[in-house]
């Protein structure tokens, strides 16, 4: 079974994803695990279409000093 074949069967069967602003969006923040400080640039928000259950929700930050774009949990954040 490949990787990808295998990520596919973790997911739920049906999931609604939605891309609503995220309440500190643009603002300063920082990992509280690795210490990486960035600007909050978007969230994606992932709901179980049948029960319309939060299934999990990502928030991407862009590095303050420049670099790649990283994603993280939004309970491992907190602001600056």
């Amino acid at each position: 079974m490949t990787a990808q074949r295998a990520r596919r069967q973790e997911a739920p069967a049906r999931v609604t994803i939605t891309t609503p602003p995220h309440p500190h969006l643009g603002h300063p923040v920082r990992h509280r695990t690795d210490g990486r400080t960035g600007t909050i640039t978007g969230q994606l928000v992932e709901h179980l279409s049948l029960s319309d259950t939060l299934w999990r929700r990502r928030v991407f930050i862009r590095p303050l000093g420049g670099g790649i774009e990283f994603e993280a949990d939004p309970t491992d954040l907190e602001p600056l």
